[in-house]
């Protein structure tokens, strides 16, 4: 069986680019798989929240922060090999922007998700099992790192869905060879993140109003997904110069 090593450089391209077109829209489903099973109550007391997640089966809400960090993990690849079919004028300086900021920001999002999945969960299933006085001193540590939470989702809003997609989908307008709508819709989803992230740092807005942005998103990933497999099919690639 031949090995990615001795494979020729046209299949080394396709192979890199079907990858990525696989990693954008598998990304993508893990991304809204995980924003639409949170049917926790989080907003109000700190008891409200604890009970809201003692209610759901032990694995429930590690497995939605596992999604959220493989969606994560997922994106950054797909812009990655994004980037690497950038050659038109300034496209492939703004993509390698764009590459480092969605590293950045899935750094963050690993921050969140691993808050989420271990010591607030651990602290709901204590709180199950407490008596009154345990619960009570349960819901000060959860208020404070639900405070916490607070600030490292305003964080992914603002540099996981916000600069990255700003940064990248620029950097598809400038290209050639993609359309440049599609690059404006990049544009859209992330700067409407990151004016949404910089009201939830300044405690102006949940983070209900950055759903509408996250969809977009959403259908701009699945867009260059589609459009990295095509490419694939034609087995061309230009690389980014280093």
């Amino acid at each position: 069986m031949a090995t990615f090593e001795s494979t020729s450089p046209p299949e080394q391209q396709r192979l890199l680019l079907r990858f990525g077109a696989v990693a954008a829209i598998v990304g993508t489903a893990f991304q809204v798989a995980a924003g639409s099973s949170q049917t926790a109550q989080l907003e109000g007391t700190a008891d409200v929240a604890l009970s809201s997640l003692a209610e759901l089966p032990d694995w429930a809400w590690p497995l939605i922060y596992f999604g959220f960090m493989f969606g994560a993990v997922l994106w950054v690849l797909a812009i990655v090999v994004l980037n690497s079919t950038l050659h038109t004028g300034t496209a492939p300086a703004w993509g390698r922007l764009a590459v480092a900021a969605v590293i950045v920001g899935a750094a963050a999002h690993v921050v969140d998700a691993s808050l989420n999945a271990g010591p607030l969960t651990d602290l709901a299933h204590d709180w199950t099992g407490a008596d009154e006085a345990g619960r009570a001193l349960l819901s000060q540590h959860a208020d404070l790192l639900l405070r916490v939470l607070d600030g490292t989702w305003a964080g992914v809003i603002t540099l996981f869905h916000g600069v990255p997609f700003l940064l990248a989908g620029w950097a598809v307008v400038k290209e050639s060879d993609h359309p440049s709508w599609l690059g404006w819709f990049g544009i859209l989803g992330g700067a409407g993140s990151v004016v949404i992230g910089i009201l939830m740092f300044l405690g102006i807005v949940g983070s209900g109003p950055a759903v509408p942005f996250a969809v977009v998103l959403s259908i701009f990933m699945v867009v260059i997904g589609a459009r990295l497999w095509a490419r694939a099919d034609r087995a061309r690639m230009v690389a980014a110069p280093s």
